[in-house]
């Protein structure tokens, strides 16, 4: 009884944000981080540590993934260092969440789409609903050791769905773990990253830092990839 009603609450979450941020087909997927607006988070972020030694964030574990762990907390810059969050802030009713990336060194604020983690969200609502029926996950295939394709079929799409990749405009699938975790492939990127960047890579070295050199967006709910005899692929430990 207690899982029934936790995957129907799981169910409802996942809806209400769909439904808020109406992330629908990647057709009607098309959102802009606009300069102006970075530069006055980052601005009030450097104040803000600068003041108090500490980044204005919220909470987060050693499990949060990378690019959700520095999420900034407006509540600690308003109004001090800025007088409102903005406009395209999810707490305006905006379609980003604002991050932080490298808060070590070379310290920059960046965006999550959450119509991509809306879809993400979707999806791995109807894999542990076909789990919890079935005993097992939709696997459609392998892709490497604990990367799989996902059969869109078994958990009820007509065709497989995609999400407008924030870096090339282009459609990007979806992959699935070995726990059933399920992530955007972002690999077309990061190989076009790789490419356009002329440099070489060791083996292991993660390089989804490349898809911030010259975007506002962090490749969210994103596996780690690498360079293995000249091509990207997922890292996997």
């Amino acid at each position: 009884m207690h899982k029934i009603i936790g995957v129907i609450i799981a169910c409802c979450m996942t809806a209400m944000l769909s439904g808020c941020l109406n992330p629908g087909s990647e057709k009607t997927q098309s959102h802009v981080a606009y300069e102006a607006e970075m530069d006055a988070v980052q601005n009030a972020v450097l104040a803000y540590k600068k003041d108090t030694g500490v980044l204005p964030i919220k909470n987060s574990n050693e499990k949060t993934p990378l690019y959700k762990k520095y999420r900034i907390d407006f509540n600690r810059l308003i109004p001090k260092y800025m007088g409102k969050p903005p406009d395209n802030a999810y707490s305006e009713g905006g379609h980003f969440e604002y991050v932080i990336v490298n808060p070590e060194h070379d310290l920059q604020v960046k965006v999550i789409d959450l119509s991509l983690v809306a879809k993400v969200q979707e999806i791995k609502q109807r894999v542990e609903n076909y789990r919890y029926n079935k005993g097992f996950s939709p696997i459609g295939g392998v892709i490497r050791a604990k990367v799989y394709k996902i059969d869109f079929k078994d958990i009820g799409y007509k065709e497989p769905p995609t999400v407008i990749s924030p870096y090339s405009g282009q459609p990007l699938s979806f992959v699935m773990d070995n726990e059933s975790n399920v992530y955007i492939n972002y690999l077309p990127d990061i190989y076009n990253a790789y490419k356009k960047s002329g440099k070489s890579a060791n083996n292991g070295e993660d390089l989804r830092y490349l898809l911030l050199k010259e975007h506002p967006y962090v490749p969210v709910d994103s596996l780690p990839y690498t360079i293995k005899n000249n091509q990207v692929v997922f890292l996997v430990k």
